[in-house]
């Protein structure tokens, strides 16, 4: 199965290296055309990469984002053997606790980008989720 998996998978690779261009010939919208035309040609992947990592603001998400998707990766890969631990036969409820857990975290992710968007204090926001973990 594995190789089946890796042989559509490498198929797929190739065809999207022959059949898709770096852009295309004529750019779809007037911005694009402009893009193309004030790219600096000697701009690389690797010092975007680093300029996109001297600015603090990415940094902080960055971070942000690691520390509370590493949280619920650890708690979710842990949290049917805690409850187990405690609660032998409970695997059931174990399961409702997870389900739990993703749903509150689906409206809490709804629920912030509302409030967000109507507060517009997204930065100060993203800076108190920073210090406070």
């Amino acid at each position: 199965m594995f190789y089946i998996v890796a042989g559509v998978a490498t198929l797929l690779f190739i065809l999207v290296i022959i059949v898709f261009r770096e852009k295309p010939k004529h750019p779809p919208s007037r911005a694009q055309s402009l893009s193309y035309a004030l790219a600096s040609p000697d701009a690389s992947y690797l010092s975007s990469i680093v300029r996109l990592f001297k600015n603090l603001n990415f940094v902080l998400l960055v971070i942000t984002y690691g520390l509370n998707a590493g949280a619920f990766y650890a708690l979710s890969t842990l949290l049917n053997r805690m409850v187990i631990l405690h609660y032998p036969g409970e695997e059931v409820n174990a399961g409702r606790i997870g389900l739990t857990i993703v749903i509150a975290g689906m409206l809490g992710a709804v629920i912030s980008g509302i409030w967000l968007d109507r507060s517009k204090t997204y930065k100060k926001q993203c800076h108190l989720n920073c210090l406070i973990r």
